[in-house]
């Protein structure tokens, strides 16, 4: 074939689906790397290269023997990728989902390592949200920002985003010396960042760093997160996600800050869990708090889960597929909200532009995805060898995640893939500020069981939890 060498038996035989700017310079590539390109398949482009339609494939493969199949067709709806991952002829013919971001292909198939968030997104059928950070920018500019749990992949990302929007100070606070050690080398040439060792729940080393550094604007991202793992440690789930909150309220109001934006996750409405109930009892902080507070403005903003983020379901299905592991899945009809990191930093970022005290905010992620549909993708793109083994449901896991409590407590803002949340309502009718401080001083002295504390979260109001 012009351009692209001859059909001789050397080298795979390549058939790339997509015979736009990328599939043209992966069939470059491809030639480069001593592949033999026998074509191309396009339902909106034709020509001597173009062999057919995607639907076409597994005629064109047997026909043209092909060896290796590339679709390369970024702006591809998940569902065109899925159908057409369908129709390859397998085993016979391997078949890689080029990423978005591709580069260069130099070897036989493309690896799960290169498959960034974004092409996954695209597996469950979501296109990235793109906040317009002007007015972020016009926030930040100039200002003192703090930001705890600076360390995570959550919070790390977060602080790279702070930096690019031109802040005179951004102050990362993460009690993990060793990821704080991490963060303070990837970004060693950031003039701006001052990084702090330090646990949210300290009273004193808080209230040091706060009037040290007077910030701004506080973003609360630490917390404990992991469900069957706060399942088992009920006691610290509280202290850290109920205490360390409460205690990173009152330090900013106490300092002055002007905006807490405190995030919060899908977990908490209806909470089964202890991780879901503490981080609910934080969003009904929010207002309690803000009550009180004479000059500081509180909000949150509710996540659904975050790809990529430590301890993901992404994370394990990329650790079993480079171990060429079959990938478990918990139920198969199981399903959760996406996002991506970058999604949850710009999302937490662009809602402190907006909203009033107490204000509690969502981004709309399309429709919940079955996990074992996402598992089933990325076994088709990367290893159809594999299988997918269902485990069982976890201590406290759900069967589905929900962003509110009702559908019609929705409000729109003026950003159109954000809303902020009304009249959520899900708790006895009494002081959140006061029972908190009130369970706190039991779980600080280790005054209370386990199962006292899950007795009292439940007649707090929480009756679903397990």
């Amino acid at each position: 074939m012009t351009g692209h060498g001859s059909d001789s038996l050397e080298g795979k035989r390549v058939l790339i689906a997509g015979h736009g700017t990328a599939g043209r310079t992966l069939a470059e590539d491809a030639v480069a790397a001593g592949e033999v390109v026998v074509g191309y398949l396009d339902d909106s482009s034709t020509g001597p290269e173009v062999l057919g339609r995607l639907a076409d494939v597994a005629e064109v493969c047997r026909a043209r023997g092909v060896d290796i199949v590339y679709f390369a067709i970024p702006s591809a709806p998940a569902e065109i990728v899925r159908e057409f991952v369908g129709r390859v002829p397998r085993p016979d013919v391997e078949l890689a989902v080029v990423p978005r971001t591709y580069r260069i292909v130099s070897r036989d198939r493309v690896s799960i390592s290169d498959l960034t968030d974004v092409d996954v997104l695209d597996f469950v059928g979501r296109a990235p949200v793109k906040h317009d950070m002007v007015l972020a920018r016009e926030m930040i500019a100039g200002k003192r920002v703090l930001v705890t749990g600076a360390a995570g992949s959550i919070g790390s990302r977060l602080v790279n985003q702070l930096l690019s929007l031109d802040p005179a100070l951004v102050v990362g606070v993460d009690r993990s010396e060793p990821s704080v050690f991490h963060l303070g080398q990837s970004l060693r040439d950031a003039d701006a960042l001052e990084l702090e060792i330090a646990d949210v729940q300290s009273q004193a080393r808080i209230a040091q760093i706060m009037e040290r550094t007077r910030p701004d604007l506080v973003f609360h991202v630490a917390a404990y997160k992991h469900v069957p793992l706060m399942e088992s440690n009920p006691i610290e789930a509280f202290n850290n996600n109920v205490g360390g909150t409460l205690n990173v309220f009152e330090r900013a109001a106490d300092a002055g800050v002007g905006r807490v934006v405190y995030v919060s996750t899908d977990k908490a409405v209806r909470p089964t869990n202890v991780m879901g109930a503490t981080k609910r009892v934080g969003e009904l902080l929010l207002s309690d708090v803000g009550a009180v507070a004479e000059s500081t403005r509180f909000s949150g903003v509710r996540f659904g889960n975050v790809l990529e983020s430590e301890g993901s379901v992404m994370q394990t299905f990329r650790r079993q597929l480079l171990r060429r592991q079959n990938l478990t899945v918990t139920h198969p009809e199981i399903t959760r909200y996406f996002m991506t990191i970058d999604e949850a930093a710009q999302l937490v970022i662009q809602t402190a532009t907006t909203g009033r005290q107490g204000d509690l905010f969502v981004l709309d992620m399309g429709e919940p995805i079955r996990v074992y549909d996402l598992a089933r993708s990325l076994v088709a793109a990367v290893d159809p060898t594999l299988d997918i083994d269902i485990i069982g449901l976890r201590p406290g896991e759900k069967m589905f995640e929900e962003l509110s409590y009702r559908a019609s407590s929705v409000d729109a803002t003026t950003h159109p893939k954000i809303f902020v949340l009304t009249e959520e309502s899900d708790h006895r009718s009494g002081d959140t500020l006061g029972w908190a401080r009130e369970m706190l001083e039991r779980t600080r002295s280790y005054a209370i069981e386990d199962s006292e504390l899950r007795g009292a979260l439940r007649d707090f109001g929480f009756a679903a939890l397990q």
